[in-house]
């Protein structure tokens, strides 16, 4: 009762055809400007290429080309419609990942004998490569709907899961589809936990947001499965498609992943 008419049902859309549409609002571009129209319609293959190569190269680059990629990255997701409401709350969520990863980092330097000004500056370096890795996933996300990536991911796996591929895409669409609902399910849980009952105590308030937002995540998960076997996207059909082989995109895929190759040497 605490959290009623709070939270709504959110389901895998259809658009044309038997795409899914539904990424929650946390993840989606605030607005779709012209400027960003074509990286929107872009092969979804082009953008899981170039996001699994600037991934292995964050890696491998060194602090200037990573901060060079983070700056990219920073333009892209401008040209994708900003990062303003719902956006800013996942940007926020990676930077406490991030500085939690940095301060386990910096802590383990330094009871391992390393200085402080040593320790710090590696742990700046994980940190500066752990948020251009998240920026990445962000990017392709924003850039790309659950249905793309599916599809995308089920020509990839094809020649290496054969009539299985179907299943790998089901599975990473419903992923991209979960993960920020989950965020903005708890997020709305607590939002409303504060409002309603603000003088609960800290076990109390725990518990109770563990209880309500698996309580709503189970609805939305029931939801999601009924929508899916009535639009019969449990089946490997609903997941092949004959991609357009447009020149122009492929072009600058290969320079971009040129240009992010060459920054790597940096």
């Amino acid at each position: 009762m605490l959290l009623a008419g709070r939270l709504g049902d959110q389901t895998l859309g259809l658009g044309n055809g038997k795409a899914l549409t539904g990424i929650d609002s946390s993840l989606k571009p605030d607005s779709s400007p012209a400027r960003a129209q074509a990286l929107l319609a872009a092969d979804p293959r082009i953008k899981i290429g170039l996001t699994f190569l600037l991934g292995l190269l964050t890696w491998r680059a060194g602090p200037a080309g990573v901060a060079l990629y983070g700056l990219s990255l920073g333009v892209l997701l401008y040209f994708l419609g900003d990062i303003r409401a719902a956006n800013q709350k996942v940007v926020r969520t990676f930077a406490f990942f991030v500085f939690i990863w940095m301060g386990i980092k910096l802590i383990f330097d330094l009871i391992g004998g390393a200085g402080l000004v040593p320790a710090s500056l590696r742990a700046g370096e994980l940190g500066l490569r752990l948020l251009v890795l998240l920026l990445l996933g962000l990017a392709l996300a924003l850039s790309t709907s659950p249905r793309g990536l599916g599809l995308a991911l089920s020509w990839f796996l094809r020649p290496v899961l054969g009539k299985k591929a179907w299943q790998a895409a089901l599975a990473l669409a419903l992923m991209v589809h979960f993960l920020p609902l989950t965020w903005q399910t708890f997020d709305t849980v607590r939002t409303t936990i504060s409002l309603r009952a603000p003088r609960l105590s800290w076990p109390r308030r725990v518990l109770l947001l563990a209880q309500a937002a698996m309580r709503a995540l189970s609805q939305k998960t029931w939801n999601q499965t009924v929508a899916i076997a009535a639009r019969g996207l449990d089946s490997p059909g609903a997941w092949t498609a004959r991609f357009e082989i447009r020149p122009q995109e492929w072009a600058v895929g290969l320079s971009a992943a040129a240009l992010g190759i060459a920054a790597a040497w940096i």
